[in-house]
């Protein structure tokens, strides 16, 4: 080394990165942004819609086991207070009520919620399980995401006469029922 010159590589050589170098890596992370973003909000809003549509097939199967268990009628139906039945197309709150075998009376025994802007609809009335598990009428609870991404953006859970639940996909166009 002569004088104050530093040679390249040498002992004491600046490290770092370029301008040229720092400009690539930030356009590079830009574009991987614009790709990435948009799939993750499609994974996100589908992992929610099979979340709640999972939610009200869990509602349908525990309403007919507690019927055949009971042996008595239950019923499965939109709340707005989560006490009693509003008889709304507006499922967004829903309750299981079955019979009170020591008092005689009807107890609340599950009440559900759609999470954040998900929305639940069906019947106006009631989904009424008898003691063998069957429905007194077919139903059916449509599950949605008010959104285009992903397409599909509701999921029909239809509950058969043997009181099975059925869910299919279905495309909303961005909208919910």
């Amino acid at each position: 080394m002569k004088g104050n010159v530093r040679e390249p590589g040498g002992c004491g050589a600046a490290a770092g990165f370029t301008m040229v170098e720092l400009m690539v890596t930030v356009a590079i992370i830009g574009i991987l942004a614009v790709v990435a973003v948009p799939a993750m909000t499609g994974l996100i809003n589908n992992s929610r819609l099979s979340g709640l549509s999972g939610e009200v097939v869990s509602a349908v199967q525990f309403a007919r086991s507690e019927a055949v268990r009971r042996n008595a009628r239950v019923t499965l139906c939109a709340s707005a207070d989560g006490l009693a039945c509003s008889n709304a197309a507006d499922w967004s709150r829903w309750i299981v009520l079955a019979p009170d075998n020591t008092s005689g009376g009807t107890d609340v025994v599950l009440d559900g919620v759609a999470p954040g802007n998900a929305q639940v609809s069906g019947p106006a009335g009631r989904i009424v399980f008898r003691p063998s598990g069957l429905v007194v009428s077919q139903a059916q609870l449509t599950a949605c995401v008010p959104t285009t991404n992903p397409e599909n953006n509701r999921r029909i859970v239809t509950v058969g006469l043997s009181g099975s639940p059925v869910t299919t996909r279905a495309n909303g166009a961005g909208t919910c029922p």
